[in-house]
């Protein structure tokens, strides 16, 4: 494992989802000021998941093709960008731009697939599910700062500016966050990929031939189903638990941001600390046939919060639901990523990892709409049929390692 450009590439990691996190929470505090309905939170959500879709393989290939590092800078660029924009429709009050900014976001900020191809660049097999792990511990600790900071900026935005402009701070905040990112970039993370003289040049779309060839191998066929199950689940909180904290708890976007706070914290002990102990204990297979379980029990506990009278039992079933949904979607996610990344052809690991991450910003794409006219019928909707599709990705995982688990262990993945 290479140390150094590791380190950089988690530093730049971090940082860029410092500016991520404190822009997750506003998405319904502005969509709430617009008197959005859930369906039209679903469908914000969606169409920035639907430009990742797109655009994610994209970033992925190209990386492949003209190295990480210029892919990185163009992407976090965009970013500062859609961020600035984002306040400006705040300011403005205009939905309108607030789709805009975000359909920017989705289109540049499609940067995941090629840090992730920058992580299997600077580690071995081995290492490649603890490399995962410390990336995804990376952005744990980016959710925990980033909402506490945007809740932060929120109130003092307010007393400086009043309730009509202070909410803007939050979105500035998240530009000069991913300015920094950005020239973290350009200044310390050197080239793990250089960019193949063939084709310095070339720059398309993934082809149906390639996405063919990537779907051929059983393996990966069986993990992209996986991880889009998983995906397609988890979206179902992501669309509507900011909903849920401001109706049930009154909560303004300083309280949902110290709400994501925590939940980023419980990522961390899970990535940062668990992960490796858990992988060297029990394997990556068994780790991903378990996670969708655990997740489901914390589905089932969060569904209660809208059902109960009391609110200090409301308050104990939204902290004690989000352990297990942190630790389940903790050690299904790096370890899923390291097989996929195990699976694809050495000089397609940005391509590879591109697609995954499609497959997910697909389910992201697709899901919110359905999450948010679920949330309309009622609050507890979208946490009974999530932990009724864990269950569901969970027998199937189970199922594929009884058959396959010889051909999906790690020695045999990394031959």
């Amino acid at each position: 494992m290479k140390r150094a450009p590791l380190f950089a590439i988690l530093l730049v990691a971090f940082v860029d989802l410092v500016g991520f996190g404190l822009i997750i929470p506003l998405q319904a505090v502005y969509a709430r000021r617009l008197d959005a309905t859930g369906l039209t939170l679903g469908l914000l959500v969606g169409v920035y998941a639907l430009m990742q879709l797109v655009f994610n393989p994209i970033m992925g290939r190209w990386s492949d093709r003209v190295g990480r590092r210029r892919v990185l800078l163009l992407s976090i660029g965009g970013s500062v960008l859609s961020h600035v924009l984002l306040g400006v429709a705040d300011l403005a009050v205009s939905l309108e731009l607030l789709f805009i900014a975000r359909i920017l976001d989705g289109i540049t900020g499609a940067n995941v697939a090629t840090a992730q191809a920058y992580i299997a660049d600077v580690t071995t097999d081995e290492n490649r599910a603890k490399g995962m792990g410390m990336f995804g511990a990376a952005f744990g600790l980016g959710f925990v700062l980033g909402p506490a900071l945007g809740a932060g900026l929120a109130v003092l935005g307010r007393s400086v500016s009043g309730e009509q402009h202070g909410t803007c701070w939050p979105a500035f905040g998240a530009a000069v966050i991913s300015l920094t990112a950005l020239l973290l970039v350009w200044r310390y993370l050197p080239e793990s990929k250089p960019a193949r003289e063939e084709t310095k040049s070339r720059f398309r779309v993934l082809s149906v031939r390639e996405l063919k060839h990537a779907l051929a191998n059983a393996r990966l066929r069986e993990l992209f189903i996986i991880a889009f199950g998983t995906i397609s689940a988890f979206v179902l909180l992501e669309v509507t638990f900011i909903y849920l904290c401001m109706h049930r708890f009154a909560v303004t976007e300083s309280g949902t941001g110290l709400i994501f706070a925590y939940v980023g914290i419980l990522m961390v002990i899970v990535q940062g600390g668990l992960i490796g102990r858990l992988v060297r204990r029990f394997g990556e297979v068994a780790l991903i046939c378990a996670g969708p379980f655990i997740t489901a029990v914390g589905f089932l506990l969060i569904s209660g919060v809208p059902l109960v009278g009391e609110q200090g039992v409301a308050w104990v079933l939204l902290l004690v639901g989000c352990a297990p949904v942190a630790l389940g979607q903790g050690i299904t996610g790096p370890n899923m990523n390291a097989l996929i990344s195990r699976q694809a052809d050495e000089a397609r690991q940005g391509e590879t990892l591109g697609l995954s991450q499609g497959i997910g910003s697909l389910a992201r794409a697709v899901v919110p709409p359905a999450g948010g006219i679920l949330y309309d019928v009622g609050p507890s909707w979208p946490y009974w049929i999530g932990a009724a599709m864990f269950v569901a990705v969970g027998l199937f995982a189970n199922a594929v390692g009884r058959a396959q688990r010889d051909s999906l262990a790690p020695a045999a993945l990394a031959q």
